[in-house]
């Protein structure tokens, strides 16, 4: 799971339904265009994740958050890696109203698009997954659904 928000990017891994690794890193869209992303926080995720990679070769990615969304929106299919690129070289060369105009995009998402396209495709680069699974139904939604399905239950 990857979760890229504005401060930082959450990855947990799970295989087996067993979760094998869980970090935060200080690599956010947010940070990056403020340029407050240190080289380190870089270096510590791209060796994290190819120690992860070398006992895991088959690895594929489930985006949670509003940018991965919102791209899987304008995909408007599977969220292959390529397809990917291909929307992160088209959003990149646009100036920020042109995005909005454009993609459709509200100009808080249209600036921070790109540097989670960026941070996504950086992960791709190093586990080489296949797709992007993007679950319509959001990370509070199911904690939601969950309880309810967990009260349920309980009342049977």
């Amino acid at each position: 799971y990857v979760d890229v928000g504005g401060g930082s990017t959450e990855i947990n891994f799970l295989t087996n339904g067993e979760l094998i690794y869980s970090n935060s890193y200080n690599i956010g869209t947010v940070r990056m265009l403020s340029n407050a992303v240190d080289e380190e926080a870089w270096i510590t995720l791209r060796e994290d994740l190819t120690k992860l990679y070398e006992f895991y070769p088959n690895i594929n990615l489930i985006g949670s958050g509003g940018n991965i969304n919102k791209l899987f929106r304008l995909a408007e299919k599977r969220m292959t890696i390529s397809s990917l690129e291909d929307l992160y070289e088209a959003l990149k060369i646009l100036p920020l109203e042109e995005r909005v105009k454009q993609f459709k995009l509200k100009m808080d998402r249209a600036d921070v698009i790109i540097p989670a396209a960026e941070i996504y495709l950086f992960i791709a680069n190093i586990v080489k997954p296949e797709y992007i699974y993007v679950p319509i139904i959001g990370l509070s939604d199911g904690i939601i659904d969950n309880l309810l399905l967990e009260e349920k239950q309980e009342e049977n």
